[in-house]
């Protein structure tokens, strides 16, 4: 098991690294363009901001398992991104956006959490 909560973590964190990424070093007209219209109602600072806790999310999902280091902060990390799921899932849903993306993003971040909380 331990192999594909490894898998799920990279892939976690390779996603909301390369979203975060985007959202810190291209500015909201190309964003719109890539297909992110969940933005649309954001200035800048703000986007800047979601695409750096989604950076540091990212970190946070691998970086304490691999130091071996208060590895329950993985989970924490899961959590938090989950919880911007929630957000995106809603904004999404305002903006008669398809949610299902960001459901399946959710699960995924809450069962990495209850398994490095419970398992």
């Amino acid at each position: 098991m331990d192999i594909t909560i490894w898998i799920l973590k990279g892939l976690l964190a390779a996603l909301f690294a390369f979203s975060g990424l985007n959202k810190l070093f291209l500015p909201k007209t190309k964003l719109l363009e890539k297909g992110m219209k969940g933005l649309i109602q954001l200035e800048e600072k703000p986007i800047k901001a979601i695409g750096l806790l989604e950076v540091l999310g990212a970190i946070g999902l691998v970086l304490p398992g691999l130091l071996h280091i208060f590895p329950v902060l993985s989970g924490v990390a899961a959590l938090c991104l989950g919880l911007a799921m929630i957000v995106a899932a809603r904004t999404h849903h305002r903006l008669q956006l398809s949610i299902i993306p960001n459901l399946v993003i959710l699960a995924m971040c809450l069962f990495l959490a209850l398994w490095t909380f419970f398992g």
